[in-house]
């Protein structure tokens, strides 16, 4: 009972705000006939196009390799969405958040659980496509995808505050982190396989922290065998980020709220 009253408050705010972005989402496609379904309509569009047109495996059947690209894709629209949604937050959001009574947290929770919103939809989209190409793909592994979700959450948080507080002190960097994502989206195994090593692939393979959580996520959905350096590599980066998410934190947040 104690437990529950204390969890009972976030689970509160979480369906609250998972409303709340249900609203914003529906708003934003409130013209079209296919509403919200665009969101998943896209992702399937655009995989399909990079599974079909820029196919890189001679390992996989194309439609392992569609599940590969669609898995790393969804994943990687909820780390683009961290980075590139964060950028300016502070500076255009906070007269938002004070006016809705939310603290400054808050607003970063809202940003979110936004986040989380459109990534459970792609997530649906997934699973759907798992279910009907590839049903034996589902397993026990399925049970880490709560770890899996331990693990991405906080660290969206850590990376969605610290990139805002680098843009706050250097204001050019907004565009600079905005260009590199586009290039970390090549440089990740999202439409090519992070298991066939060899020359730059290995190298990405090994130094780009991306590769870990897009092999985490593949290994969750029974699209890749499980490989403990994927969670290794993933919790250490984790870790890092949040902690320094977390003490960056406590030392800037009472100066950030009087920022205009």
């Amino acid at each position: 009972m104690i437990l529950w009253r204390r969890i009972r408050p976030f689970l509160s705010t979480f369906v609250r705000f998972m409303h709340i972005s249900y609203l914003e989402a529906k708003s934003q496609y409130q013209g079209a006939r296919l509403g919200l379904l665009w969101i998943p309509a896209s992702t399937l569009i655009f995989t399909a196009m990079l599974a079909l047109v820029f196919r890189h495996s001679d390992t996989m059947s194309l439609t392992d390799f569609f599940l590969y690209v669609l898995s790393g894709f969804t994943l990687w629209g909820f780390i683009q969405d961290s980075v590139n949604g964060s950028t300016d937050v502070i500076q255009k959001k906070l007269e938002f958040a004070i006016h809705n009574n939310l603290t400054l947290a808050g607003l970063f929770g809202k940003l979110l659980i936004d986040r989380l919103f459109e990534y459970s939809i792609n997530l649906a989209l997934l699973l759907a496509a798992m279910l009907v190409l590839s049903p034996v793909k589902f397993g026990l592994e399925l049970a880490l995808f709560i770890p899996f979700l331990a693990i991405i959450i906080p660290t969206s948080l850590a990376i969605g505050y610290l990139v805002n507080i680098l843009t706050i002190f250097f204001p050019d960097l907004a565009s600079l982190i905005r260009t590199a994502t586009r290039f970390v989206f090549f440089a990740s195994p999202i439409f090519w396989v992070a298991s066939e090593r060899g020359g730059v692939r290995a190298f990405l393979s090994d130094y780009n922290p991306v590769s870990y959580y897009m092999g985490m996520c593949r290994q969750v959905f029974g699209i890749m065998p499980l490989e403990a350096s994927a969670w290794v590599g993933s919790i250490l980066i984790s870790l890092a980020l949040c902690t320094v998410g977390s003490v960056t934190y406590a030392r800037s947040h009472s100066f950030v709220r009087n920022i205009k």
